[in-house]
């Protein structure tokens, strides 16, 4: 029988419990509320473990080192068979605006490949998932607030109902029913490096997936 993880016992030779997904945030508050949701709707397929920013203003290496110790802590997987899904830990870091702050994100990406984390950019920012459920856009934004701002206005005319002035209290649950939309609209989006674009997608395929 294999080491203790995340509360529970793998047996060899067969999977005994779920499979985790682990998902490091670079914010405390709106990837968070978003996958909450999709936790609560898999809980019996797959673990999701999430983790806020390991600090008020992480940076991207901060994320990625919080993401590798989660990786150390989840151990081998080497009494899993190939054929049966894999636990995984991902790095949600947003690009921004600023190319100091982006040289920063695709340097900590390199390091995270290297210590079998897997990653998921977003430029500028993750709303750009959030806004994908609502409208087929690339379209450049100025920062994450003109993100926010496009959400707030596309949400209205969706829901009937406002946003709310603080992203991780909205109702992301309304999003849960347009998930394959968004998916559909990102990969083409990321594939071309339209001015904006997300890899979120991969990491909803994966939990939905598992």
């Amino acid at each position: 029988m294999g080491k203790a993880r995340y509360g529970s016992r793998r047996q060899t030779g067969y999977r005994s419990v779920l499979p985790v997904v682990v998902l490091v945030c670079d914010d405390a508050k709106t990837a968070v509320a978003y996958f909450q949701e999709m936790r609560r709707e898999f809980k019996a397929k797959v673990t999701l473990k999430i983790v806020p920013a390991p600090c008020s203003g992480a940076t991207a290496d901060d994320v990625v080192k919080a993401a590798i110790t989660e990786r150390l802590a989840l151990g081998p997987d080497s009494s899993v068979a190939a054929s049966e899904p894999q636990d995984e830990v991902w790095a949600l870091l947003d690009l921004e605006v600023q190319s100091e702050l982006r040289n920063l994100a695709n340097a900590a990406k390199l390091k995270a490949e290297d210590n079998s984390v897997r990653v998921a950019l977003s430029d500028p920012c993750f709303e750009i998932w959030t806004l994908a459920h609502l409208t087929d856009t690339g379209t450049a934004f100025a920062n994450c607030a003109a993100v926010v701002a496009e959400i707030k206005k596309e949400w209205k005319k969706e829901f009937g109902t406002d946003f709310g002035q603080k992203k991780a209290q909205a109702d992301y649950s309304k999003l849960m029913p347009l998930r394959g939309l968004a998916i559909s609209r990102c990969r083409p989006r990321h594939e071309r490096k339209d001015p904006s674009w997300t890899e979120v997608y991969k990491v909803v395929e994966s939990i939905m997936t598992k």
